[in-house]
């Protein structure tokens, strides 16, 4: 999940994470605020998950537990954050977190028009960090995904009109944002309003924000997410395999970084959005501080690959990860060994695949260009055969159609292509 708009003060922004000492000392004014990252700051209105979930496995004994999700540990790569805890090789350690946007059940009323006044200071509340004893500077650390399930029923995804694969095309509005792809030092350095959130000039009903919300069991990892379309009832099965959208190590420079982008300060990971990471998959992630510090959160129950609108099913996630140290290894940026390449489409029945897949294209000189032009075409379609609107559409494609380079070779044409499993419509 990326970005959303933002109305914050830097002191509301800094009272919500918490700092270790070096970067407390340098905040004047804040005193009892702050706290240890092993305590976390309480997340008001949130106790504890009613439901413990993505336990380690019982040849493995039982696993630690760090609580991202009643309280909120950090929401920022820093290399002086102090661990909330520490684990030995082949150690399960469970992760409880909270959701992309840190909004947990208000995302159930949540109104289109609150969409543009969601916080981004607050965007991707993280789990951690987790020191890993032996691993060093050079290193390489491989994480295992032992297992992922989600803490509540319920997911959402948000469209905005300034974000995704086609809110970028008004270059004035991610303005604000481009800060983030730098070595930035401060906490917040887009406090306030972002200004123009909805253009003037925007056409009516062809960018509003929009919110779509899907449901499911706790505890679910397999199976379907149902979705009732918010605009037309349409009804649809979303095959899921729950993931992770942010892993990442501290950073390789001193300062704070946000999720987005990832790599930020070397290959440190980051807001990757990968979903191919699922349970049974191994992570690999170079090593810059003593203990690594990993940390987790962003948990999706499905994506297409891309995440063309900005979100994936988003929600409070468990996640249960295993470590190995490689020593002397050195990579340039994440690296993995997943159990599938396509892992959603094994949820698929046989009825489902029985029916097939609609597949469209983008043709031309420019890959971006050609993304765009497939999922327009995607678009049309829901929206013709399968009688979406199309801000459903749009989600559709998103948590269930899958953007690829079909072949980079034919100069100077490239071809993208989208893909969306006909059988998941009732």
């Amino acid at each position: 999940m990326c970005f959303v708009h933002s109305d914050i003060s830097r002191r509301t922004f800094i009272e919500q994470v918490s700092l270790g000492a070096m970067a407390a000392a340098a905040v004047s004014g804040v005193g009892s605020a702050l706290a240890a990252a092993g305590e976390g700051v309480a997340a008001p209105g949130v106790g504890k998950p009613d439901l413990i979930v993505a336990q380690a496995p019982p040849a493995g004994g039982a696993a630690k537990t760090i609580d991202g999700f009643s309280k909120v540990l950090h929401n920022r790569f820093n290399q002086d954050i102090p661990a909330a805890a520490t684990v030995r090789e082949g150690e399960a350690i469970q992760f409880l977190c909270r959701d992309a946007l840190d909004i947990g059940t208000a995302a159930r009323t949540l109104t289109p028009a609150g969409i543009l006044t969601l916080d981004l200071a607050k965007v991707h509340p993280l789990t951690g960090p987790v020191a890993i004893e032996g691993a060093e500077p050079g290193d390489m650390l491989e994480v295992e995904i032992v297992d992922a399930a989600p803490l509540v029923d319920f997911g959402y995804v948000t469209i905005s009109p300034a974000l995704g694969l086609f809110g970028s095309l008004q270059p004035d509005l991610l303005a604000p944002f481009h800060q983030f792809t730098e070595a930035s030092q401060l906490s917040d350095p887009a406090a306030g309003k972002v200004a123009g959130a909805i253009p003037d000039d925007q056409p009516f009903n062809s960018g509003a924000p929009f919110v779509q919300i899907f449901t499911f069991n706790k505890g679910q990892n397999t199976g379907f997410a149902s979705f009732v379309g918010k605009d037309t009832g349409r009804k649809a099965r979303i095959p899921i395999a729950p993931f992770m959208g942010v892993y990442g190590v501290a950073p390789l420079r001193k300062g704070m970084y946000r999720t987005v982008p990832p790599n930020v300060s070397g290959g440190m990971g980051g807001n990757t959005d990968i979903k191919q990471f699922t349970k049974g998959s191994k992570l690999y992630y170079p090593v810059y501080v003593k203990g690594a510090k990993f940390s987790v959160g962003d948990g999706h129950m499905a994506q297409g690959d891309g995440e063309v609108c900005v979100t994936a099913i988003e929600t409070l996630m468990g996640v249960t990860c295993r470590f190995k140290v490689i020593k002397n290894t050195i990579i340039e940026s994440p690296q993995a060994i997943v159990p599938a390449a396509n892992p959603t489409d094994s949820g698929l029945t046989r009825e489902m695949l029985a029916k097939g897949f609609y597949h469209t294209t983008g043709v031309g000189p420019d890959l971006m260009s050609n993304a765009k032009k497939a999922v327009r075409a995607m678009i049309d379609w829901l929206v013709r055969d399968q009688g979406l609107s199309l801000h459903e559409a749009y989600a559709i494609c998103s948590v269930a159609g899958d953007l690829k380079i079909s072949e980079i070779v034919d100069i100077p044409h490239w071809v993208v292509s989208m893909t969306v499993p006909r059988g998941i419509f009732e």
